[in-house]
């Protein structure tokens, strides 16, 4: 009886320890899953992070370069007065201004802005946005933003009265009439000039600037 009692006892700890030793391989392999998850969890994080940041990184460079583009652009348009002479009609000689409008939506941002109140040929600068056709007598620049393409061809006979510089950046501007037009040659800011335009409206301008220019005829 002591035998069989003894033996009853040791199957029952062996029982046991089997099923410790199961209950321990299951919380083991249920750990280790905790922390394979753990570690993909925060490898997808950053994963996620790195692509955030990327994206953002992205959409920052572009803003940037477009931001320098059109500093560039309201730079050459602030130098096209130190070369370009205005028919008397179009810069009278007791003004003490010259304005550049906008006509359409504004691309230039704060760019524009910082020419206003600048001087040159010893007048002062002027900004004026949302000019409309019956504003063109009081420009003498004129930026017509892609926006206005629609009715390009009214503008531009509007501005032949007005005898108003046109700029423009719209593929086709000064083949069409326009007087300048800003165009991009291997990812760098040029610009093309029709002289005959020009010279019809009266404006002179300065050999050193056509040197520079692509010149385009109507």
């Amino acid at each position: 009886m002591r035998f069989k009692a003894t033996a009853s006892g040791t199957v029952r700890a062996c029982n046991n320890m089997s099923s410790d030793l199961t209950q321990r391989r299951e919380g083991a392999k249920t750990q280790r899953n905790q922390m394979l998850y753990v570690r993909w969890s925060i490898g997808a994080l950053v994963l996620l992070t790195a692509i955030c940041l990327v994206g953002s990184a992205t959409n920052v460079s572009a803003q940037s370069a477009v931001a320098r583009e059109y500093e560039i652009k309201a730079a050459y348009l602030y130098n096209f007065i130190k070369y370009i002479d205005w028919p008397p009609q179009g810069l009278p000689a007791g003004s003490d201004t010259i304005t550049i409008g906008v006509m359409g939506g504004n691309p230039f941002g704060p760019a524009l802005a910082t020419l206003d109140g600048k001087m040159v040929k010893n007048r002062k600068l002027v900004i004026k946005e949302a000019v409309r056709l019956e504003d063109l007598p009081s420009c003498q620049i004129v930026f017509v933003s892609p926006s206005e393409t629609p009715r390009m061809q009214e503008i531009l006979n509007a501005s032949n009265e007005a005898k108003v510089l046109t700029v423009s950046e719209v593929e086709g501007f000064a083949a069409r009439g326009g007087i300048i037009n800003f165009i991009e040659e291997r990812n760098k800011v040029r610009f093309e000039i029709n002289a005959e335009a020009a010279k019809r409206k009266g404006f002179v301008i300065s050999s050193e600037l056509l040197k520079l220019a692509k010149v385009v005829k109507s």
